[in-house]
């Protein structure tokens, strides 16, 4: 991917000045289009913004904000997220590819409009060729601030946009439930079944209302236990580190990714594997110790990708429709079931299986976005 950055800013007529500030560093990583360390010494602005893969259509993901021990740190979750991005949007079929950015931050006071705003007009340089939405740190309302300086945004609290994808993410995750508990038990019902779900932010509280009403045992659990109180009287709270031990059906790993390792996996006491977060196997390797440990595992860019298919309906011409977003979602149960047929077929891990699949689908340009990208929420920003 070619991006002349110097040209993009001199595009800018208004406060062209204030642009120069910014310095872009391509990191050169192979096997990735672009990767951007972004500085602006005036605002503190340190960022990472990751093009994975743009077969498919434009690079999209979230915007993380978080604090991290290096930049090393950051730049492996940044690389993470916006390869797993690619393989979201191949196996959604929504015709957009995979991006990704972090902000870096020492501290939760540092989280200012200041620097949300600049972070804005940095994503504007780039000209479209990223879009940004929420991601964990950075609330749909924070997005919005971003907004004021970008078009290039989803996910916003806006009536022409899509919102807080969080619900549609769950409703996707309900569906992988669904679907891993018909391939564990021949029925999809969830009734009588213990689901452990680690995690409890916004998608966890949709998920937890969906399991409630199927008649599920529900097991919770939360490094910040402030944020379990909410559901003490629907659901077994257990400490953090206690989770990966609870005897259950299926683990819903929803917080941060990488739970999925040599030593939890020693710990784990479930049939299946199928949660929100985001990679999380620490290694890919991993997808075969829990294949050695009979613990089937629904790939997560599957599982989670509820989120991602509802922002993209709000960058067609027709504009955003959360009835078509709803429906496409529902895809994800027969999309893990496939997953899990090729794997048993091929003797492969559901991993493995799900990025070959994704890997045929952009060697065969299906789901290809053959239009541009509409931003119905927006006056022209840039």
């Amino acid at each position: 991917m070619s991006i002349d950055i110097q040209k993009n800013i001199t595009k800018k007529k208004n406060n062209i000045k204030k642009y120069l500030d910014f310095t872009f560093e391509n990191l050169q990583i192979e096997g990735y289009e672009a990767v951007y360390k972004i500085t602006n010494e005036k605002t503190n602005l340190l960022a990472i913004i990751a093009m994975h893969d743009t077969t498919l259509g434009t690079a999209l993901g979230g915007t993380r904000i978080a604090k991290y021990k290096s930049f090393d740190d950051a730049l492996t979750d940044a690389l993470r997220l916006s390869k797993g991005m690619t393989y979201k949007a191949a196996m959604s079929e929504v015709g957009l590819g995979g991006g990704k950015s972090v902000i870096v931050i020492k501290d939760n006071k540092d989280k200012t409009e200041k620097l949300l705003k600049s972070f804005g007009e940095a994503v504007a340089i780039l000209d479209g060729k990223y879009v940004c939405s929420e991601d964990m740190g950075c609330t749909p309302k924070e997005v919005m601030v971003i907004h004021e300086k970008t078009k290039y945004v989803v996910g916003l609290p806006h009536e022409k946009s899509s919102g807080n994808p969080s619900k549609f993410t769950a409703w996707g995750v309900f569906k992988g439930i669904l679907a891993t508990l018909k391939k564990l038990y021949g029925s999809a019902s969830i009734k009588g079944k213990t689901i452990a779900i680690q995690g409890m932010g916004s998608v966890s509280h949709y998920l937890i209302e969906h399991l409630f009403w199927q008649g599920a045992d529900i097991i919770i659990s939360d490094i910040d236990e402030t944020k379990l109180k909410k559901f003490a009287n629907v659901a077994k709270i257990v400490k953090a580190e206690d989770i990966y031990k609870q005897p259950c059906d299926i683990f819903v790993p929803s917080a941060i990714g990488g739970t999925i390792n040599d030593e939890t996996i020693k710990d784990l006491q479930c049939k299946a594997i199928c949660g929100a977060a985001n990679n999380q196997l620490l290694e890919d390797r991993h997808a075969q110790a829990l294949k050695d440990k009979n613990i089937l595992y629904a790939p997560d860019f599957v599982v989670n990708a509820g989120g991602l298919i509802n922002v993209s309906f709000e960058l067609d011409r027709e504009g955003y429709c959360p009835i078509k977003s709803r429906n496409k979602i529902d895809n994800i149960y027969t999309s893990i079931l496939e997953i899990f047929k090729i794997a048993e077929q091929n003797d492969i891990t559901t991993n493995e299986a799900a990025i070959k699949l994704a890997q045929f689908k952009m060697k065969s340009g299906i789901g290809r976005r053959a239009d541009k990208l509409y931003f119905h929420h927006t006056k022209e920003n840039d």
